[in-house]
């Protein structure tokens, strides 16, 4: 059991540290979706969303980790963000895609990693 508790801080480690590129890059994305795109946004934009789904995995194994440290987010309106994430994403509505990342999905990552690093399990 201690073992387990003690991956589960080092992926949080992991994921702090992942979140200190991951948040910068959504928003140079966000940028690019708005007029500024490039050859490789397409390409760009996949790898920011294979690093959000890597967060929400690492959120999802140590949530219970999270809570105990009284770690609170507000995990509904980050759904309903992933939700219409989703949604935009299939659409390729990249204006809306932007304005979800800016107003759901960044501010849920940027309170999570400050509270990973509040918790001491984070840089």
């Amino acid at each position: 059991m201690e073992n387990v508790q003690a991956e589960k801080k080092e992926a949080l480690v992991a994921a702090g540290e992942y979140l200190e590129k991951l948040i910068p890059n959504m928003g140079v994305l966000c940028q690019e979706l708005r007029g500024n795109k490039k050859e490789d946004t397409a390409d760009f934009q996949n790898q920011c969303i294979n690093g959000l789904n890597w967060i929400i995995e690492i959120y999802n194994r140590t949530r219970d980790l999270l809570e105990a440290e009284k770690i609170i987010q507000d995990k509904e309106a980050f759904n309903d963000g992933l939700i219409q994430l989703g949604s935009a994403l299939s659409k390729q509505e990249d204006s809306k895609i932007a304005d979800i990342l800016e107003t759901g999905i960044i501010p849920f990552l940027e309170r999570l990693k400050t509270e990973i690093q509040k918790s001491g399990s984070g840089s």
